[in-house]
């Protein structure tokens, strides 16, 4: 009986295999265009077909950000680089030269106010900041025109302050050096009272060799001045007077007045 069953089991594998060997899988030909399970299986990764996709090269149209800011203009590498218009979420406007993604050229700020633009500030950019020649608008009209240095007034230049706001009649004008915002080294001051003033400044104040003139009073003070006051130096008259004018100065009576003067000065100078 074993001997039995085991030739029924032989022979039935020989009428299911029989002498073959098995099949090999069947090559098809692919007609161009045919999906197939390969040719649909993605081979790139989705967020490196959406991040090629989203690349901005050369000039493109109005690109938007969730933040509200929007820009239109030129690009390299991603970045916003060549000439471009950017309108920041609060409205405010830059219009001018890119480099890298940051401020950098020509470019003029605008500030968005009541329903209308107003220009800030128009001239030089480096690095996102002011730098180098430019002219800064303030809201009150006050302006200032000069040098720029990491956003701030560096070096010379000019401030208008004050006055009538149609065109700044009687304003107080500087003109000079400046230093981080302040005035600093060798400027003139003219008040709008029609005073002048000539000389050195520190910190935004007076400080140094000096000339003040009062142009009402047709008065002159040479001398040195600390923190904005006067410390030593000489009161003339502008236009010298006649003899016995009112409100002439009274002649010095000092036997030496300029061993005085010099002396005085050179205190004062020493103080600083």
């Amino acid at each position: 009986t074993s001997h039995l069953c085991e030739s029924l089991i032989s022979r039935s594998r020989r009428i299911s295999h029989g002498n073959r060997s098995p099949r090999a899988p069947m090559n098809f030909p692919v007609i161009p265009g045919t999906i197939t399970a390969d040719s649909s299986r993605r081979t790139t990764p989705l967020w490196k077909t959406s991040d090629s996709k989203a690349q901005k090269e050369g000039l493109h149209g109005t690109v938007y950000w969730v933040s509200g800011e929007r820009y239109q203009g030129e690009w390299r590498n991603n970045l916003r680089h060549g000439k471009g218009t950017v309108i920041y979420k609060n409205g405010d406007k830059y219009e001018g030269d890119w480099s890298s993604g940051l401020r950098h050229g020509l470019g003029t700020l605008w500030i968005y106010k009541g329903g209308k633009y107003l220009v800030r500030y128009n001239g030089e950019w480096r690095d996102d900041s002011p730098n180098g020649h430019g002219t800064y608008f303030e809201d009150n009209k006050d302006t200032y025109e000069g040098d720029w240095v990491s956003g701030r007034r560096h070096g010379k230049g000019r401030a208008v302050c004050g006055g009538r706001a149609t065109d700044q009649f009687g304003a107080d004008v500087y003109e000079g050096h400046w230093d981080s915002d302040l005035k600093h080294g060798l400027g003139t001051m003219m008040y709008g009272s029609g005073d002048v003033y000539e000389g050195s400044w520190a910190n935004d104040k007076k400080h140094g060799h000096g000339s003040y003139f009062y142009m009402a009073r047709g008065k002159r003070f040479d001398g040195v001045w600390q923190d904005g006051m006067t410390r030593a130096g000489t009161y003339s008259e502008i236009h010298a007077p006649a003899p016995g004018t009112a409100g002439g100065l009274p002649p010095c009576e000092l036997e030496q007045p300029d061993s005085v003067l010099e002396q005085a000065v050179q205190t004062a100078v020493e103080a600083l």
